[in-house]
């Protein structure tokens, strides 16, 4: 938002609210009509955050201590002016502007504080250099980020997850405690997000700690309710309002920031380029090789310095070393990375090569995805364990407040539910409650106010502090400035990001990764976006491109001898990916023992070729991401072969959906070792076997996904590739359509040499051979189609199919089993039998005369799927299940799998609510009495979701009009 948009808002927000609390869409509408019209959810929440008005309630804004106006209504019109934040360690005075009540909280909350030697003054920071670029490059960067604000408020500011499936993650802690949950619907947010858990109408604010397939972990309060089910409250526009309220503050430089050390990791180097390294002893680097000692003597350089670490070379281990060598050397170190797994691998690292580190030396701000980092008996490494250590006092009265808040809040709850009026004796409690809420949470707020000051004096007083990228724009870390920046895992991390981050060091600034893995993600699609948030520093500054055009640039540390891969898997991804800086295997490799063993492993490459399979590619409820049953199938047989000695595996996919229905495959057994995932999230992970699942085959959805037919140097399909190759330790076994992932082309870019050495190296098999195998789940069934499947349905309570357009010869067949299906939920249709209508919209003879026996029929364009879950088994053919040529034949039996297929393939409602999904009965046509049929592409076959009558929705050019 503009200066001047903000100066209108912010008046106009605050005349609103000054009634009390307003509804989200109320506060939106009333901004409307005093002429904001470009005012949507996020910059409300920017406004309310940033200026202090407000704070979101489910959907309702209640603004900050409020209580009722006063007798002449007075509201200050005035525009608040934006001044940075000041914490209660400044020991300012209270202002004119505080209410009685906000004094006394302040001076008790002073009262408790005075015997721990806090701060009274906390220095601020001289403004750091702004060089004469500086303010176009903020504005360029803040430009993508409302972009990607705007992009994401638009398709939904706040959404509800439901949990299920929650336990304890690990042990639980006095301060915190770490539950996991199975999320059931799409999650889309960082690492560290805050959120709103809600366990039966309780809400509590949790850190949403990671996120790995469709299982979250969260940092709850210690007295959060533990449950089995829940729901995730998510506000997917905070961390993007914060960083672009950051660059606005930074346009012309601020206190605790250096804009050039923020421009130099955007910018491409230009002579003179110094290449100066400290010198140091080689005993001095024990553990470390030729090129990771070399990115270590150039880093304690105080300049830019690019560490590119390819897969398995050592990059953490590189780090840990350098930040160990700056701690020696008397420096105060940032040590960033964009997501908690990644940051407390380098911690980890850290602390191995500095134990001593953990008696104060190195805060770790935030919540850790690994628990292993939390109470430690070695030393406390949390900021809030150790602010909770040293502002006990404080701490313990909190604990005091929220007991006393939970029970008055209690006694209101039971007077909301009096029928009637309330007794005079009733209101007096009633006024007596709310006095003293309003003074506890006075209380509370500045308990919070000082408890942050007290974790901001830990951070200025740490050697090492460590944080995710983002934590560096937030309160804790707010222009608290260091000697060295170190971000690691930066070809993850946006431009705009880095920035922000380099500038709380001098310039003396380490950007470590690789950039030929993932990048980092946006949903927007415009220019600036591109530039500064789809984009990591090793783009946006030309490190990447200098690469590739054989001019590596002056400050560039890249390490080649790599640790993980077998020789012929580190040959594969080299070849493809790391043509200019070829990787080697290390002698270690060859010589370490095999500890994971599977029959169908028998080498170190292997490839499953589906091509004579014809398995359809499809989308999650018809219109979502990609995922092939038949793929996990195969994958379902490959768990079932394995052994006592597949001790490490993992299974992986580009692809959310796919990569679920692989996770419902795990045994309970190997929950601990064994992992399925997205390969997005699986990057800096690693597991003795991995099973790469390429889900498309050009059968279904078509064409390719682009990840497989743009595959040049930097393309997302090359990285996505890379990563996924390069997680393998001692076996990579790729699933996938060779005849159509690797054709004939004429460039050879980085995918297609990948395909062309992984098959010039691999064992290729027949997909028949691991379903062939010996007690497995998954079975080809080459005849008796129909017999079988009435056996299905015979013991099952639920049936749900779906039929691409052919002859149903085999429909009539199933029709007496159908139609005695006994179902365990009244509620719902117990069968659902999707079929695809002929060109004219009409049912084939064989559906209508189900329908006319009782079996639920509803017609959807087009079905790319051709299944059946029947119970606890799930059935699938390369052509129509029950066609006069259905193919090839799967079925597998297994429970968790058969729940994984259904929430991939349900079809929920549509329309305006009223036209009904899977497990219920389809809508006819108010017009005609023809049945509506579901559309799921436009005309030019795009994904796309209506309902409409083919005959009276048809207009005379051949369009169709909407029904939603």
């Amino acid at each position: 938002m503009a200066g001047r948009h903000k100066s209108r808002l912010v008046p106009l927000v605050q005349r609103a609210l000054s009634a009390g609390p307003v509804p989200q869409d109320a506060l939106l509408e009333a901004v409307h009509q005093a002429g904001l019209r470009w005012v949507e959810p996020g910059h409300l929440w920017e406004t309310c955050a940033t200026h202090g008005l407000a704070d979101l309630r489910e959907d309702m804004w209640v603004p900050r201590g409020w209580a009722p106006p006063t007798a002449d209504g007075a509201v200050d019109d005035e525009p608040h002016r934006h001044v940075p934040h000041r914490h209660v360690s400044e020991g300012r005075k209270p202002s004119s502007a505080q209410t009685p009540v906000e004094e006394r909280a302040a001076a008790e909350v002073r009262r408790i504080a005075a015997p721990l030697g806090l701060a009274t003054v906390e220095a601020t920071p001289p403004v750091g250099p702004v060089p004469a670029g500086w303010p176009e490059v903020a504005a360029g960067a803040a430009r993508a980020l409302r972009d990607e604000l705007k992009a994401v408020t638009s398709r939904r500011t706040q959404t509800d997850v439901p949990l299920t499936a929650g336990a304890e993650a690990g042990k639980a802690t006095s301060r915190r405690k770490l539950m996991r949950f199975e999320a059931q619907g799409e999650l889309g947010v960082a690492e560290g997000t805050q959120a709103t858990l809600i366990v039966k109408d309780v809400s509590f604010q949790v850190e949403v700690v990671s996120v790995f397939s469709n299982v979250v972990t969260l940092s709850m309060p210690p007295d959060a309710l533990a449950a089995r089910e829940a729901t995730l409250r998510l506000d997917l526009s905070w961390l993007l309002a914060a960083q672009t309220e950051r660059l606005d503050e930074l346009a012309h430089g601020g206190p605790g920031f250096d804009a050039v050390a923020a421009m130099a990791v955007v910018t491409p180097e230009r002579p003179p380029v110094s290449a100066a390294r400290v010198k140091l002893p080689a005993r001095e680097l024990k553990g470390l090789n030729a090129g990771q000692r070399n990115a270590v003597a150039l880093a304690l350089a105080p300049a830019v310095t690019w560490l590119w670490g390819p897969p398995g070379t050592g990059k953490t281990t590189t780090v840990s070393a350098l930040v160990a060598k700056m701690c020696e050397r008397g420096n105060r170190v940032l040590l960033a990375a964009p997501t908690n797994a990644a940051l407390d691998v380098a911690i980890t690292s850290l602390l191995r090569r500095m134990p001593d580190l953990a008696q104060g030396d190195l805060v770790r701000v935030g919540q850790p995805a690994d628990p292993s980092l939390a109470d430690r008996p070695d030393g406390h490494i949390l900021v809030d364990e150790i602010a909770a250590d040293r502002g006990a006092p404080l701490a313990r009265h909190r604990v005091e407040v929220g007991g006393r808040l939970r029970e008055l809040r209690k006694t209101l709850d039971a007077l909301k539910r009096r029928n009637g009026q309330l007794t005079t004796a009733e209101e007096t409690t009633r006024l007596r409650t709310e006095t003293e809420i309003a003074e506890l949470q006075a209380v509370m707020h500045e308990l919070d106010r000082q408890l942050r000051a007290v974790r901001r004096q830990i951070c200025r007083e740490a050697t090492v502090v460590a944080a995710t990228a983002h934590q560096v724009v937030l309160e804790t870390l707010k222009e608290i400035t260091f000697d060295v920046v170190v971000l690691d895992e930066a070809s993850m991390t946006s431009a705009a990001l880095a920035m922000l981050v380099a500038g709380a060091g001098c310039g003396h600034t380490v950007i470590a990764g690789d950039f030929r893995q993932l990048p980092p993600v946006a949903v927007a699609e415009t220019p600036a976006v591109h530039e500064w948030l789809k984009r990591s520093p090793f783009e946006k500054a030309g490190v990447a491109s200098a690469v590739t055009e054989g001019r590596p640039p002056v400050r560039l540390a890249a390490l080649t001898e790599q640790y993980r891969m077998r020789q012929r898997i580190g040959y594969v991804v080299s070849g493809a990916f790391y043509p200019e800086s070829p990787l080697s295997t290390a002698k270690s490799v060859a010589n370490r023992a095999v500890r994971s063993r599977a029959p169908w492993a028998s080498t170190q490459l292997v490839v499953i070729d589906t091509s004579t399979m014809r398995a359809r590619t499809a989308r999650r409820q018809g219109i979502f991401s990609r995922y092939n049953l038949m793929h996990a199938q195969l994958a379902a047989a490959l768990v079932g072969g394995a052994t006592s000695q597949t001790q490490d595996l993992a299974m992986i996919s580009p692809f959310a959906p796919q990569a679920r229905l692989l996770e419902a495959l795990l045994p309970e057994v190997h929950l601990e070792e064994w992992a399925a995932s997205t390969v997005h999230r699986f990057q800096g992970g690693e597991r003795d076997i991995i099973v790469y699942d390429t889900v498309d085959t050009g059968c279904g959805v078509s064409p390719l996904h682009p990840w497989f037919t743009e595959g040049d140097t930097g393309s997302e399909g090359a990285r996505l590739l890379n990563v996924a190759a390069s997680r393998a330790r001692d076996h990579l076994v790729v699933i996938g359509a060779i005849d159509s992932l690797f054709r004939p082309r004429a460039a050879r870019d980085p995918v297609w040499m990948f395909f062309a050495h992984l098959l010039a190296q691999a064992k290729r098999l027949p997909w028949e051979d691991p379903v062939a195998s010996e007690g497995g789940v998954t079975e080809h069934i080459e005849s008796g189609i129909a017999e079988r499947l009435r056996e299905d349905i015979a013991r099952a309570a639920t049936v749900d199919m779906w039929l691409p357009e052919t002859p149903l010869l085999g429909l009539a067949d199933l029709l007496p089993a159908l139609r005695s299906v006994d179902p365990d939920d009244s509620e719902s249709e117990a069968v659902t039998v999707w079929i695809e209508p002929e060109a004219d919209g009409h049912l084939p003879a064989e559906a209508l005369r189900a329908r006319r026996e009782g079996v639920n029929i509803r017609p959807c364009v087009p079905i790319l799927e051709s299944c059946a879950v029947v119970g606890d088994i799930v059935w699938s053919a390369s052509g129509s299940l029950l066609g006069p040529d259905p193919g090839v034949v799967l079925r597998t039996e297994h429970r968790a799998f058969a729940d994984a297929v259904r929430r991939a393939q349900r079809r929920r409602p549509g329309g305006a609510g009223s036209v009904p999904g899977s497990g219920q009965l389809g809508d006819d046509c108010g017009r005609c009495r023809r049945m509506l049929v579901r559309y799921e592409q436009d005309h030019r076959g795009r994904p796309d979701l209506r309902y409409e009558c083919p005959h009276c929705d048809r207009l005379p050019q051949g369009g169709r009009r909407s029904r939603r």
